[in-house]
């Protein structure tokens, strides 16, 4: 008897690459992000979901760098993810919509939604998009 995953994989015919749906959303918040406008605000995003031992901070992290996001993402003890990210409202709205590509997408591990979001005041100083442990 071999090692079993306690969940099941997305049905995907093609060998999966994580990094490439990375990069697709990351295409999709560059293009979203170009259309600017609005002064810069922070969000704390939670998702549920198979959010953990998937590769989900990791792609949180590519795609916040690819929109010019700052802000970091870390797992709750609870099975969660909770996420703070700021940035202007069309990279904030690209970065969500991404997270949602990366669930919908047939090549990662991620299925998850969005279970609360609020608006957070500012942080000054922050340069990057970091994972929190």
């Amino acid at each position: 008897m071999g090692f079993r995953w306690p969940w099941r994989r997305k049905a995907t015919a093609s060998v999966p690459d994580e990094v490439a749906a990375a990069k697709h959303a990351g295409a999709l918040a560059q293009d979203i992000a170009r259309a600017g406008g609005g002064a810069p605000q922070r969000l704390r995003l939670r998702y549920a979901g198979k959010v953990q031992a998937v590769g989900f901070r990791f792609q949180a992290q590519l795609l916040a760098k690819s929109a010019g996001c700052v802000g970091w993402v870390k797992n709750l003890d609870d099975g969660d993810v909770l996420v703070e990210v700021q940035g202007m409202p069309s990279q904030l709205e690209a970065f969500q919509r991404g997270i949602e590509d990366l669930s919908d997408s047939p090549d990662t591990w991620i299925s998850c939604h969005l279970a609360s979001k609020e608006m957070v005041p500012l942080a000054q100083g922050e340069k990057d998009f970091r994972v929190r442990y």
